[in-house]
């Protein structure tokens, strides 16, 4: 092989090697330039406020419906109740155990809010005894009644 020869070959392969190079870039170039990029950012979320309350029409029927309750509860914790009632209503709440009314200040009589919400919070006592007791939720509205009865479970002290 002559040494011209060899210089032909190497300055080929070399001239090539750009090309490809350049041709990569250029393709890579054009090729993101004509994709639709989709962000994977997450959107923020957007809460929307809450409407105003609707006043309850005096002659709204009564009712009572639990929201939620904190059972089963340790003798000793805390729990809660929240019902929902006609905004305005005069509720209160009634829980005995083993025959005997609770005198917790968290049980109070209490009015619900614009939107018919009451929460409760107490104390079981150390002393209540493990079992199923009831609670009797009643709320009055203009002269109509309604009445709710749920049961607390409670457990030995831990």
């Amino acid at each position: 092989m002559e040494p011209k020869t060899g210089h032909k070959i190497v300055f080929t392969t070399l001239v090539l090697l750009v090309m490809i190079f350049i041709g990569g870039f250029v393709y890579v170039y054009y090729s993101d330039q004509s994709t639709n990029v989709v962000s994977l950012k997450k959107a923020a979320p957007v809460y929307a406020p809450l409407p105003p309350p609707t006043p309850s029409s005096a002659n709204a029927p009564e009712g009572v419906v639990v929201e939620s309750l904190d059972t089963p509860v340790a003798a000793g914790a805390n729990t809660s109740m929240i019902i929902n009632s006609n905004n305005g209503s005069l509720c209160t709440i009634t829980v005995s155990y083993n025959g005997v009314v609770s005198k917790d200040s968290g049980l109070m009589p209490k009015t619900a809010d614009g939107y018919g919400n009451v929460t409760w919070s107490w104390t079981v006592p150390l002393s209540a005894p493990s079992g199923t007791w009831p609670i009797v939720v009643s709320c009055s509205f203009h002269g109509r009644q309604g009445v709710y009865d749920a049961s607390l479970q409670v457990s030995p002290p831990s």
